[in-house]
């Protein structure tokens, strides 16, 4: 079996890895670069068989639907089949019908999983395993073939909701593997364990009982985080969101296919926003969830500033980039409170121990070199981009 990490290999985002077999040519993920410079210019993969010439792949598995990990399928020659999960698919089409017409159309005819039933392609067999990350509907693969096996953990972490399944996860369908592909976002962070989502969701309870007008920046696809503010809303506040989250969460709702105590809909009501707030929510109070867009932030303006509270519940990094935003929190009495979709460096250690691999190759990262000084025991090995492995 061979494995080429064709980018990601010293970048966060933008993740395409390519499994293959004498007969057998996939790809996991394959995703745009991460810039928060708005003139950036994604550079598009470029892969022989893959973005031109004739096909020669077999399909493209997707981890999620974040566009650091899909974000480049309209570069994919069209012949070839792309695999998503059931969910992540339905939330993925969602924002490519407002963003992407054309990676809508290409979403639209990909194959569908489900988490734990084992599926192929050609020769290689791909077990999916529903994991804990900042996007609903997220994956590990567990990739078998040629008598090899390679975990690929697509983005995780361990200070999630559903942290408790990773174990279970482990002793009953992963087992051993000649080589751990794992994400390394936090490796060039000085953080060690996170604050929990769990602590998060708390915290943002105790912080809407302080304002009459509680706006929550948060992405629309964080669902975790939306659906716990829903479910732990107080008697006394509504939820109010615009047409194309309640579509997203509509969806969630009606497309999760496992048992879930937090995709279900809550008594709680949830009120669409029609662009202006009705009366009585403006004499009772209400919480909002609103983006760091000029047209929310003009809203948020309209209040009167000792009556709002913005809770700001994503990373901090696009604070830096976004000056109306950062006055606005300047000016208003706000607070922060997010937890990384990312898995914390001391809980990787704790992962590789429980997987146990023979070879460990960081991806998704900036600095890969630093996982070598954090298991110095374990066998680490730091590849570049388009240079190939073989197990």
């Amino acid at each position: 079996m061979n494995i080429i990490i064709h980018r990601g290999t010293h970048q966060i985002g933008g993740s395409a890895i390519e499994i293959s077999t004498a007969s057998t040519h996939i790809m996991l993920d394959f995703g745009n670069e991460l810039s928060l410079d708005e003139k950036y210019t994604p550079i598009n993969l470029d892969i022989d068989g893959v973005t031109k010439g004739m096909p020669d792949c077999d399909g493209i598995v997707i981890s999620h639907y974040h566009m650091d990990h899909l974000g480049q399928l309209t570069s994919a020659l069209s012949e070839i089949p792309l695999y998503m999960g059931e969910l992540s698919k339905e939330i993925a089409l969602i924002g490519a019908e407002y963003q992407d017409r054309g990676l809508y159309l290409r979403l639209l005819g990909a194959n569908t999983f489900r988490g734990g039933d084992v599926f192929s392609i050609g020769d290689i067999r791909i077990r999916p395993l529903v994991i804990d990350h900042s996007a609903a509907d997220s994956y590990m693969f567990v990739i078998e073939a040629e008598g090899k096996r390679v975990l690929y953990t697509g983005d995780f972490r361990m200070h999630g909701l559903r942290h408790h399944v990773l174990d279970k996860l482990v002793n009953t369908y992963i087992g051993e593997v000649d080589v751990l592909i794992t994400e390394g976002t936090s490796l060039s962070r000085d953080a060690g364990d996170y604050i929990s989502e769990a602590t998060v969701l708390d915290d943002i309870s105790s912080y809407i009982q302080d304002g009459k007008y509680v706006f929550v920046m948060c992405s629309s696809t964080n669902i975790d985080r939306i659906m716990g503010i829903w479910q732990n809303m107080p008697t006394d506040k509504v939820l109010i969101c615009d047409a194309y989250q309640k579509r997203i969460l509509d969806t969630v709702i009606n497309n999760v296919y496992y048992e879930s105590s937090l995709y279900r809909r809550h008594d709680s009501p949830l009120v669409l926003d029609k662009g202006k707030y009705p009366k009585y929510y403006m004499e009772h109070g209400f919480v909002s969830l609103v983006r760091g867009t000029e047209n929310f932030i003009s809203k948020i303006k309209e209040f009167p500033k000792d009556d709002v509270r913005i809770i700001y519940s994503m990373w901090t990094g696009y604070i830096e980039e976004n000056l109306p935003l950062r006055n606005l929190l300047n000016i208003y009495p706000s607070y922060i409170c997010h937890a990384s979709g990312h898995v914390s460096k001391d809980n990787l250690i704790k992962f590789i121990e429980l997987v146990n691999p023979d070879v460990i190759i960081p991806v998704h990262t900036d600095n890969p070199e630093r996982l070598e000084a954090l298991v110095p025991n374990r066998n680490v090995y730091i590849v570049n981009d388009n240079e190939p492995f073989i197990i």
